[in-house]
């Protein structure tokens, strides 16, 4: 593949910028952000005069819609909090089960990482798993060191560079994050197990009679960790999607009670506008922010909505099949790290 294909044409500013709009950003300011965009959008319009909206009619007309929906979304944020709330409810048995099974998966995976008691901070628990697979790597490379079959050398040294420089990135991203589940979800995405995977079953099976016993025992201690990884990183997951719910639905009712209050306000004020003695500027700018205002629960749903969806579309490119898109964003990243070892 050409460094032109691999090159995103997104600027790194750019792309910053976008990262933290979809991923990173803390979801009110977004919301103020979109709600701002909305502002100065009917402002600018109605300054300009491409659209009128010192017409009441249609500012009766639009402010009635909004409030036709405004009542749906809050519907919407009920029905999120039965989502949640179902996950939550059961017998006192189904609880225990549950919690003791996840427990259990929980000691499970410190037997894999040779950690007696794992870390209960989410950032510290796949730190733990970062740890373990650098030390396999290392062991693999020791025991692919020893290998007569040169080809065998170069791919076992080929595989533990990239793992390790990848683990290495992660664990640095890791290391401060705390108890914070969006952000550890967040560097999680970025780390390619899927592929990683693939790339020992593959080393197993084409090398199986040349493989050394150490060598293969790091093959299927790196496979297994790497299973327990994708497994945790959804538990995750659905804990994190099933906060992001409980607060999503918590803003929406927040913001959709003044909202109604200000839309029905629109609604009951705008037919008295042309009865009175006030300047069109000044018309422009509380119609532009009556609109802006009634559009706030939209403005959350959309902020907490697409990241929710985004990273649900990221995670489940993880497993035994990797989709194209996933494919190119992965070799894009890997080609941009091997241009910064470069430099």
């Amino acid at each position: 593949m050409s460094e032109s294909e691999n090159t995103s044409p997104v600027g790194p500013v750019t792309g910053r910028l976008i990262r933290w709009i979809l991923l990173t950003g803390d979801r009110f300011r977004i919301t103020a952000a979109i709600t701002g965009l909305v502002f100065a959008i009917f402002l600018l319009f109605g300054f300009a005069g491409f659209i009128s909206l010192s017409v009441s009619e249609r500012a009766v007309w639009f402010l009635s819609g909004t409030m036709s929906g405004l009542l749906t979304l809050i519907a919407i944020s009920v029905g999120l909090n039965q989502i949640v709330l179902s996950q939550e409810l059961g017998s006192l048995d189904d609880l225990y089960d549950r919690t003791k099974e996840t427990f259990d998966v929980h000691q499970q995976i410190g037997d894999t990482t040779n950690v007696a008691v794992s870390s209960p901070q989410a950032s510290g628990f796949f730190l733990q798993f970062s740890n373990a697979i650098n030390d396999r790597a290392g062991e693999l490379e020791a025991a692919g060191e020893k290998a007569t079959n040169e080809q065998l050398q170069e791919e076992i040294r080929d595989y533990t560079e990239t793992l390790t420089e990848q683990t290495d990135n992660i664990s640095a991203d890791l290391e401060d994050l705390g108890f914070e589940l969006t952000d550890t979800l967040i560097v999680l995405l970025d780390y390619h197990d899927s592929w990683q995977l693939h790339t020992a079953r593959r080393l197993g099976a084409t090398y199986e009679d040349e493989l050394s016993e150490t060598a293969t025992e790091a093959l299927d201690e790196l496979e297994d960790l790497f299973l327990e990884l994708d497994a945790a990183r959804d538990y995750i997951k659905s804990l994190w999607i099933q906060r992001e719910l409980a607060e999503l639905s918590r803003m929406m009712l927040y913001t959709g009670l003044p909202a109604v209050i200000v839309t029905a306000l629109g609604i009951f004020i705008a037919p008295e506008i042309p009865g009175f003695t006030i300047a069109r500027p000044i018309i422009v700018v509380l119609l532009s922010a009556t609109i802006a205002v009634s559009l706030v629960p939209l403005s959350v749903l959309l902020a907490y909505v697409v990241r929710i969806a985004l990273i649900a579309q990221r995670t489940a490119a993880f497993g035994p099949f990797i989709p194209k898109d996933e494919q190119q964003r992965i070799s894009g990243q890997v080609t941009t790290e091997s241009q910064k070892s470069d430099e």
